[in-house]
């Protein structure tokens, strides 16, 4: 039955498909995952029924290369051998879609679009749940923290993450803003640094303090490279979160921030102090031994601790890690002051879980990728004014904000993460392709 739909019903049902992602990211795991278990089938259908030639690339064979470390990472440790198999599916997407692409499946004016509109839904409703106490539907502000303090997250309810999520798809919103009131003017230039300055305004009510300056950081980034027509806006709307913050932000959450700034400065020098300790085991054994010490080695926002954590568990496999998503079990097993999930940074997750071999992999991938936008840059500088061009660097925003380093983060492995990990690269390759003079790939 499937395959008697026609190929321009396929493509239209693919699009609105990836158009969804961002309320597969509002509803949870399973309409992500059902998401991409859609797209894969009527993306193969489609490659099927117009016979296309496969095509595979470099970047595609690495990060094959990376999936079957982590399964073989998770067979050797005997754990979660079968979710090690199950990641493949983000390969498979991945695959699947770079196929797509070469038969400009995609509309990614639409893919923007909605991503823009779901993105502006979401900061509007955190700002108003953070003053109202509940959201537009109706769902009460959550409280946190053993002091039970109360914290906008909008459909996300009762996980803190409307923060993380406007800081994923924020860029997608900001350009088009700035498309769509393109003019210089006095009006134009006020109403563009009011709407950028709700986006941050959210971002800051979410009380996500690493998407915060990862979003200041970049959004400074994006108004330096088009320094003529958008860094004043976006310097007006930091003037504008200044104000707001100012006026109606308490004390404790501006200290909050203050300390979280002073952790930042220090989580390098911390984390090599806290895992000497652990190599010690004399003193290790005292810190665990005596709560005073063991909340003193947990101090500040406890980062430096877990990354300590993560080079101390890294140390029993070094070469091929401890597998898909056992950092918990290994935490307890080791009795750690602290256990969790993962080690709250993508390459320390990917080091402890795939070793050495997953974290060089990774990083090739990156490098590569990374090398091919540059040099594409250098060659197209004359077509920085051009609108798919603005596009393309809004893509790789995405890239380095999602691939930056020097983060705090989620499990780099979990559904929403590898999720929206596929998307940018996805985007970011659909741009490349786009430019490409000779029609090929790049």
């Amino acid at each position: 039955m499937l395959f008697k739909i026609n190929l321009r019903q396929l493509s239209l049902i693919i699009n609105w498909l990836f158009i969804f992602f961002p309320l597969s990211f509002v509803a949870g795991n399973l309409l992500i995952n059902l998401n991409l278990l859609l797209i894969i089938i009527f993306g193969s259908i489609f490659l099927i029924k117009k016979n296309t030639k496969i095509n595979y690339d470099p970047l595609i064979l690495i990060f094959f290369c990376f999936c079957i470390t982590l399964i073989l990472a998770s067979i050797f440790n005997q754990i979660n051998i079968s979710k090690a198999f199950l990641y493949l599916r983000f390969l498979l997407f991945y695959f699947i879609c770079f196929n797509l692409l070469k038969e400009k499946v995609f509309d990614l004016d639409k893919i923007f679009y909605f991503y823009a509109i779901i993105t502006a839904i979401v900061c509007l409703d955190l700002i108003f749940q953070h003053f109202s106490g509940y959201n537009m539907i109706g769902l009460k502000i959550h409280k946190f923290g053993t002091i039970q303090k109360e914290v906008a997250t909008s459909f996300f309810q009762d996980e803190k993450i409307a923060g993380s999520f406007i800081q994923n798809f924020g860029f997608y919103l900001a350009f088009i803003i700035f498309s769509k009131f393109n003019k210089n003017n006095f009006y134009s230039i006020v109403l563009k640094s009011f709407l950028i300055s709700l986006v941050s305004i959210a971002i800051f009510v979410s009380f996500q303090r690493m998407p915060m300056i990862i979003w200041i950081f970049f959004l400074t980034i994006y108004g330096i490279i088009y320094y003529k027509s958008k860094l004043l806006p976006i310097l007006l709307s930091f003037a504008i979160l200044g104000l707001f913050i100012n006026n109606f932000s308490s004390k404790e959450i501006i200290e909050s921030y203050g300390s979280f700034f002073n952790n930042s400065k220090i989580i390098v020098s911390r984390t090599f102090e806290s895992y000497k300790i652990m190599k010690d085991e004399k003193l290790w054994e005292e810190v665990k031994a005596d709560s005073n010490k063991a909340e003193n080695f947990e101090r500040g926002s406890g980062h430096s601790s877990l990354f300590a954590h993560a080079f101390y568990i890294w140390g029993d496999s070094k070469i091929l890690g401890i597998g898909y998503k056992n950092f918990y079990n290994k935490s307890r097993e080791k009795k750690l002051t602290r256990a969790t999930t993962h080690p709250h940074n993508y390459y320390l997750d990917v080091l402890v879980s795939t070793g050495l071999l997953g974290l060089i992999i990774l990083i090739a991938y990156l490098i590569i990728l990374f090398i091919k936008v540059i040099h594409f840059f250098k060659k197209n500088t004359e077509k920085v004014n051009h609108k798919k061009f603005d596009i393309l660097i809004v893509a790789f925003i995405n890239f380095l904000i999602f691939f930056f380093p020097l983060k705090s983060s989620g499990s780099f492995f979990t559904t929403s993460n590898a999720t929206y990990m596929m998307i940018t690269l996805i985007i970011l390759l659909l741009q490349l392709q786009i430019f490409n003079s000779k029609k090929k790939f790049i």
